[in-house]
């Protein structure tokens, strides 16, 4: 039996992010994207920037109380590229609460997320 391989930096970037970004507090993740990332979630329009990224979120943040990631599965592909295996958790400010499917794919450059791609469906989170 092959035993694990100890965590690279990318991966603990990646952790770090979605630590930070259950803090509910966007500026605290966006700290994590180089200035001219890319940031996909799902089919929303692509955000551009840490400032995007600010902007894009503002619906999200009125609707959603918490966030946790459940990471089944994460591999360092090579020296730029994570890819995520997860299901997150999303409870409401009315009590709902979501736990979808997602896997995310991000490339990193210099210690900054570059670009991060969002496959999921989050659209129960907002349905009525």
């Amino acid at each position: 039996m092959a035993s694990a391989k100890p965590e690279g930096a990318n991966t603990k970037l990646v952790r770090a992010m979605f630590q930070a970004g259950e803090s509910m507090n966007v500026n605290n993740f966006v700290k994590f994207y180089a200035d001219d990332s890319r940031y996909q979630f799902g089919n929303f329009p692509v955000a551009h920037g840490p400032q995007g990224i600010v902007d894009a979120s503002e619906g999200f943040i009125k609707t959603v109380k918490k966030v946790v990631h459940h990471i089944d599965n994460i591999w360092e592909i090579d020296d730029e590229i994570v890819v995520v295996e997860m299901t997150v958790t999303y409870d409401r400010f009315d009590g709902k609460s979501f736990t979808l499917p997602c896997c995310d794919t991000i490339r990193i450059k210099n210690g900054k997320v570059q670009d991060l791609k969002i496959f999921m469906n989050i659209d129960p989170v907002f349905a009525a």
